[in-house]
C-alpha cells in the first residue's frame, strides 16, 4: 500500500515537472517571438527613417538647384532726346515721371500705358505747371508739361524694339527733341501711348535725365547658362 501510494506521489512530480517544462518552453517561444518581431520592427523603422532622410536631401538638393537659377538683363534698345527747354517746372516734371517710370517691368504678352504707369499728372499729384501745347499747336501754360518728352523717349526705344504699338498721338505741332513723326503726346486720360510686349521675356523699363537729356533704356531679362 505504501509502495503504491510513493508512485502515485512520484508520478504526480514527474507531472508536474513536466508540465513547469511546458510552460517554461512555451514563455521562452513567446518571448523570442516577441523579440523577433521587435528586431524587425525596429529595422523597419530604420529603413523608414533612412528613406525620409534620404527623400529630405534630394528635396534639399532640389531647392538648392532652384536657388541657383540666376537671371541676366539684356539691352534691347535705348535712346536719348535732348532737353532744348531749361525751364525749371518742367525739368522738375520730367525728373518726377522718369523716377516714377524706371523700373517698371512689362510681363511678356502684357500691354504698357504710359498713363497707366504715371498716373494723373495734375498738380494735386505732385506736378507743376510747366510750357505746352494746346491743341491749335499754341503754347500754353498746363500741368504736367514736359511729359511727352518722355512719352516720345520711350516710343522711339519701343519703336526700335520692335514692339507692337497700339496707340500713339502726334503732337499738334513739330517738335525738336525727337525725328518727325516720331513723337508722341499724351494728356491724362484721354491720349495715352501704349504698346504690347509681343516677345518671349519680360522687359524692364530704365529712365534717367541729367540737365542736358532724358534717356531711356529697355532690357530683356532672360535665365542666365
Amino acid at each position: 500500500m505504501n509502495k503504491e501510494k510513493n508512485n502515485s506521489n512520484y508520478i504526480s512530480v514527474i507531472a508536474i515537472i513536466l508540465i513547469l517544462f511546458i510552460i517554461g518552453y512555451l514563455i521562452y517561444m513567446l518571448y523570442k517571438n516577441n523579440n523577433t518581431l521587435n528586431s524587425n520592427e525596429i529595422k523597419n523603422n530604420i529603413a523608414s527613417l533612412n528613406e525620409n532622410i534620404n527623400l529630405n536631401n534630394n528635396n534639399n538638393e532640389n531647392v538648392t538647384a532652384q536657388k541657383e537659377i540666376k537671371y541676366e538683363e539684356v539691352e534691347v534698345a535705348t535712346y536719348t532726346s535732348t532737353l532744348y527747354d531749361n525751364e525749371e517746372n518742367r525739368i522738375y516734371n520730367i525728373q518726377k515721371a522718369c523716377s516714377i517710370l524706371n523700373g517698371t517691368t512689362i510681363k511678356a504678352g502684357e500691354e504698357f500705358s504710359f498713363n497707366n504707369t504715371i498716373g494723373p499728372m495734375g498738380e494735386e499729384n505732385g506736378f507743376k505747371k510747366a510750357t505746352g501745347f494746346d491743341d491749335d499747336g499754341t503754347l500754353i501754360q498746363i500741368s504736367g508739361g514736359g511729359m511727352c518728352q518722355i512719352s516720345s523717349t520711350l516710343y522711339n526705344v519701343a519703336l526700335l524694339a520692335n514692339l507692337e504699338i497700339t496707340e500713339r498721338h502726334a503732337h499738334s505741332r513739330r517738335v525738336n527733341y525727337v525725328p518727325a513723326d516720331k513723337d508722341a503726346t499724351i494728356l491724362y486720360p484721354s491720349l495715352d501711348l501704349k504698346f504690347i510686349n509681343n516677345t518671349s521675356t519680360d522687359l524692364k523699363i530704365y529712365a534717367e535725365t541729367d540737365d542736358y537729356s532724358v534717356t531711356i533704356k529697355m532690357t530683356k531679362i532672360e535665365q542666365s547658362t
